[in-house]
């Protein structure tokens, strides 16, 4: 899963980071002193976020009960799990 620039930074906003926007490139902390771009950084952290929220729906969707038949049999009972996970964070 990859995001563009604007979707870094508009997540980056989301999340309460300070982004200062120019050019369309984001400047986050030392970075913004400095005048360098942060977007790639941003964008590396919103991936590996991504990658792992992506891996925990997985696994949530394969998990097993202790007797080995799966917990979820139907779309629609994973699709409430993965949900539910959001809730518990």
């Amino acid at each position: 899963m990859k995001f563009t620039p604007e979707q870094v930074i508009e997540m980056a906003r989301e999340a309460g980071i300070e982004v200062h926007d120019r050019k369309q490139q984001a400047r986050v902390g030392l970075a913004a002193l400095a005048g360098l771009d942060s977007t790639a950084e941003l964008t590396r952290l919103c991936t590996l976020a991504a990658d792992r929220a992506l891996e925990a729906a997985a696994v949530e969707c394969g998990a097993k009960h202790a007797n080995g038949n799966r917990k979820y049999t139907h779309a629609d009972e994973c699709i409430d799990a993965i949900r539910a996970m959001k809730e518990h964070q």
